[in-house]
């Protein structure tokens, strides 16, 4: 009896052990690229409103007040190419996710070179202020203006 109780107790040690490993690995590994747009400039900058599957209204008006700058301040950008908006469901696509360190709805502000993400900054405050439409939009076009000058970025 006593050797049955500690072959279950090893087993129990080894399983506990082993999803720790597989815990820890699926976190320290290299993050995957994000999955770019195809046909895209060589350098652009993109606005990823980044959503979960369920989105409230406060998420839906996140998004609209991020279209609705991106159409008054940016509409030749955005008709020329150099300024792409996507909306991203991060709890699909969680290559993008991890690589932005996404966990709930938020703006990230990219500049690509040859498809590739380049630097990028995450606005998590546009939940702050999103009550404040103009410090909302200074806030979002500050982190887009950074990333349109090319020594901007850090």
């Amino acid at each position: 009896m006593k050797k049955t109780g500690n072959i279950i107790k090893n087993l129990l040690l080894i399983f506990v052990l082993v999803s720790i490993g597989f815990a820890f690995g699926k976190y320290s590994a290299a993050r995957p690229q994000a999955v770019l747009p195809s046909g895209q400039k060589a350098e652009t900058v993109n606005v990823y409103y980044m959503h979960a599957t369920f989105r409230c209204v406060t998420c839906n008006t996140i998004e609209k007040m991020t279209k609705q700058l991106l159409e008054s301040k940016y509409k030749k950008q955005m008709r020329d190419g150099s300024i792409i908006f996507a909306e991203v469901d991060f709890q699909k696509n969680e290559p993008m996710a991890r690589q932005f360190d996404v966990i709930s709805s938020c703006i990230v502000v990219a500049r690509t070179k040859d498809g590739k993400i380049t630097v990028f900054e995450r606005l998590d405050k546009v939940w702050e202020l999103m009550s404040k439409p103009e410090d909302f939009n200074a806030y979002v076009s500050s982190a887009i203006d950074k990333l349109l000058n090319p020594g901007g970025a850090k």
